[in-house]
């Protein structure tokens, strides 16, 4: 067990006689130590001062830091929330739209679906090209296969649609033109045969002989109803025959001429009519042209600013996510500078507690130095019921040991509970990235910020619950430490008594045995401290024991451990309490509490934090105040 050594302060006769110059070196030798160990409390006093003031100064650039990101967050937030809700109204209104012209759309679409089967004809027959140039593409890139397949398809429509009504309408301006022909026909005949009604008169006005021939003209089963007589006229009855028959011809040719101009009446309205039709045939096929480029038109605008509000949902998305990205940087930033704060406030209140403490080692040291130069030489010769008080005393100080573990389980458990704390704070950040990837559109998107934002000031509720409990743990778990600390106190109190107590049983002992005696019985202790010839020529040195000197130490302190413990309680009621308050009541003035005062507090003011070169006390003292200097350190 390696501990830390005060300089020795070499032990005289029983009478307290004059030790000579070896002891004026050492004490000497003390002094200076004392002062180079003030001047080190000091410049560590200043320099902790300057740290002091330069982490204020840090904390007063770091609130400054956090005051004006707060108010870039409350500044840059709700406009931000504003330009998106009007975006995002906006947008609606124009899907409004958008879906009103798709709902438009639609029964064009309808249209275009009767011409699939169409199109599926006309894929068929160039069923096995297709197939193959499709097999090609997937070997070369699988990904866009089926898209241009559609593509492929939806253009093989279009232009179906448009082939089918060209067709149709073709078809129906032949049928027109051949009607038209036709009756431009009949027309004709109509003319021709009006015109030939027409030359009927003039033709019953010609010769005989052009009415002789016209007869003879005429079919070969018409009977000839008249004759000529031999002098050239003809005869009466024939002649009278011959005006009846004209009569009847005039009349069947009259009956004709109106049936002719009955079915040329018809002919011109049919003629009308099939203009007309011709007529509102070509407007219905400009009307279909102009509607189906209208349409044409209609559906690249439409799919142009799908595009853009596509484009635009996108980059509100995105501006959206960054915004809450950067909210949540700012809080993190915000959480990060508030826990700078508090580690800050912690070490500077540690930083004034230390050098606050410092300081009054110091003064305690100035104080105490003239005492330890009178009363070093006034060292107990009883070392046996030291031993045992000593024994006592780390029998106490294991039990505070045990202490100060269930100390270290606190703060074990304390930082399980930062951990947890970390943890929640991780899934705090997972759960938001979460509900970002759960956004879809921009109205869920701002639906599902403002659960986050509930969400989050939940969370936040929670942990500052979860931190108010973690404060109250630390306070229970200060006032437990406060609780030990009054423990130790009241200990060391008793050891002071007790040592008061030892102090004075040798004060008041009676007379003392003869040198050789004494000599004896310090040589029978030498496993409790250091030889005065070792300890006057040993040099110092920095935070350890001599080798030699560290087995019977080890061996002191296995044999204080194997001791019963109700030694100690045992002790406290025995023959020496009484004996010691024998010699309080016999001799009151007679005591050595300034002796005590002084030892103790040199060692305190040379603990382990402060002293470069110490010097080794003799082994009984150094055993039983290194875990109390240690901790005071």
């Amino acid at each position: 067990m390696m501990c830390e050594v005060m300089p020795t302060i070499n032990e005289g006769d029983p009478l307290g006689s004059q030790q000579g110059p070896d002891s004026e070196a050492n004490f000497e030798q003390l002094m200076v130590n004392m002062l180079d160990e003030r001047d080190k409390l000091l410049e560590t006093l200043r320099e902790t001062r300057e740290t002091l003031a330069l982490t204020q100064g840090r904390l007063q650039e770091t609130g400054h830091e956090r005051d004006q990101l707060q108010r870039q967050l409350n500044s840059a937030l709700p406009q931000e929330f504003a330009t998106l809700t009007r975006e995002l109204n906006a947008c609606r209104e124009q899907l409004l739209e958008r879906e009103e012209e798709i709902s438009e759309l639609k029964a064009e679409r309808n249209n275009t679906r009767l011409l699939l089967e169409h199109l599926e004809c006309l894929v068929s027959r160039h069923e096995r090209s297709l197939r193959m140039t499709v097999v090609k593409r997937q070997a070369q890139s699988p990904s866009g296969v089926s898209s241009e397949v559609e593509v492929l398809k939806a253009l093989k429509s279009l232009f179906e649609h448009h082939k089918a009504l060209d067709e149709k309408v073709r078809e129906r301006l032949r049928a027109a033109l051949e009607r038209v022909a036709t009756l431009e026909e009949q027309l004709a005949s109509a003319h021709q045969q009006v015109s030939v009604l027409q030359q009927g008169p003039a033709q019953r006005e010609a010769p005989v002989g052009e009415d002789e021939k016209r007869v003879e003209g005429k079919e070969p089963g018409q009977k000839i109803l008249w004759k000529r007589l031999p002098n050239g006229s003809i005869h009466p009855n024939d002649e009278a025959s011959r005006v009846v028959e004209l009569q009847e011809l005039l009349e069947k040719q009259n009956s004709e001429l109106a049936q002719a101009k009955e079915r040329l009446a018809g002919l011109v309205a049919s003629v009308a009519e099939l203009e007309e039709d011709l007529g509102t045939a070509r407007k219905d096929l400009i009307k279909s042209e102009e509607i189906s480029s209208k349409y044409q038109r209609d559906l690249r605008e439409a799919l142009a600013q799908k595009d853009d509000m596509e484009e635009r949902i996108t980059t509100l998305e995105k501006r959206y996510l960054a915004a809450q990205r950067e909210a949540t940087s700012i809080h993190d930033l915000n959480d990060k500078l508030e826990n700078e704060l508090a580690n800050k406030e912690s070490l500077h209140r540690q930083c004034e507690e230390k050098a606050r403490h410092l300081q009054e080692l110091l003064e305690l040291a100035e104080q105490k130095l003239q005492q330890t130069m009178r009363k070093a030489e006034t060292l107990p010769e009883v070392e046996a019921e030291l031993a045992q008080r000593i024994a006592a005393l780390t029998k106490a100080e294991e039990r505070h040991g045990s202490i100060e573990e269930h100390l270290r389980q606190l703060e074990s458990q304390l930082e399980e509970k930062n951990q947890e704390l970390a943890r929640a704070r991780q899934r705090e950040k997972m759960n938001e990235e979460h509900n970002k990837r759960l956004s879809d559109t921009v109205d869920r998107l701002l639906s599902e910020s403002n659960e986050r934002l509930q969400l989050h000031l939940k969370e936040r509720m929670a942990a500052l619950e979860e931190k108010n409990t973690l404060l109250q743990e630390l306070e229970s778990t200060q006032k437990q430490i406060e609780a030990q600390q009054h423990d130790k106190r009241r200990l060391s109190d008793e050891i002071d008594k007790l040592r008061s107590e030892v102090d004075q049983l040798k004060t008041r002992s009676g007379t003392f045995a003869d040198s050789g005696h004494t000599r004896s019985h310090v040589g029978s202790a030498t496993d409790l401290r250091y030889p005065l010839s070792t300890a006057a020529h040993t040099p110092a040195e920095t935070f350890g024991t001599p080798p030699g000197l560290h087995r019977p130490q080890k061996g002191r302190f296995a044999a204080l451990r194997e001791e019963p413990p109700k030694d100690w309680e045992q002790a406290q009621p025995g023959s020496v309490l009484a004996t010691v308050s024998h010699a309080f009541d016999s001799d009151p003035e007679i005591s050595d509490e300034d002796d005590r005062e002084v030892l103790f507090s040199s060692m305190d003011v040379l603990s382990p934090a402060g002293t470069p070169t110490p010097r080794p006390w003799p082994s009984c003292c150094r055993s039983s105040w290194t875990p109390s200097m240690r901790r005071s350190g």
